[in-house]
């Protein structure tokens, strides 16, 4: 069976709210332009398979994130994140739930709002934001079938500058297994078990999706 924690989606219900809160602040009122900006971003993962776990070696994920160079003090600007199309190889993955990838936003920056926009391939599975301080997860409590490729939403957060020249930086949240930067939870069809796969940005090689100035 597919194991979900009461206590993820207490989280979830809680995380919904305060985004039907911030709603009245949608990015969309945000003015600044952007920027496009590819980055590649490496793993260190794991899974399971009978009980065993295995590491996964050189595993990369590609994203597109758009960014203003630079904002006034104070300005609204949005920063949007589009991770690349995904191939759950079908041999491994029969199904998958739980799908999840993490942002971060620098603290600096005030929060006006977000939102998820676009994606393909996704059947009836509906993504949502789990907010988690300066992180931001998108993820899903559906099932997609492996072996087919989709491409999640694009997530898109409306920021306001701080009141104070500096930097507004985003990355790839997460920091570990058990608060994952990408990953899923899989059916495997030769042992027709759940298991996770599990990744988190290597912290040995760390990527910044996007810097905003701001002066």
């Amino acid at each position: 069976m597919k194991k979900k924690s009461a206590a993820g989606i207490a989280a979830a219900l809680s995380i919904s709210a305060a985004t039907a809160m911030l709603s009245v602040a949608s990015p969309a009122n945000a003015t600044s332009p952007g920027t496009s900006t590819s980055s590649t971003v490496g793993y260190v993962c794991q899974s399971r398979y009978d009980g065993a776990w295995f590491p996964i070696n050189g595993y990369s994920r590609g994203f597109t994130t758009t960014a203003p160079a630079q904002v006034g003090k104070g300005a609204a600007f949005n920063v949007s994140f589009d991770p690349a199309p995904i191939l759950a190889v079908g041999d491994y993955n029969k199904e998958l739930t739980d799908i999840e990838v993490a942002y971060k936003v620098s603290p600096e920056a005030r929060v006006l709002g977000y939102k998820l926009v676009g994606g393909s391939n996704l059947g009836t599975a509906k993504f949502h934001v789990e907010r988690r301080g300066a992180e931001f997860v998108v993820t899903s409590p559906d099932t997609l079938p492996g072996g087919v490729e989709f491409d999640l939403p694009t997530l898109v957060v409306a920021l306001r500058a701080p009141s104070t020249a500096g930097t507004v930086t985003t990355a790839p949240g997460g920091s570990s297994f058990e608060n994952r930067s990408f990953g899923w939870n899989r059916l495997h069809p030769a042992n027709n078990q759940w298991d996770p796969f599990q990744c988190y940005a290597n912290p040995a090689t760390p990527v910044v999706f996007s810097t905003t100035n701001v002066a």
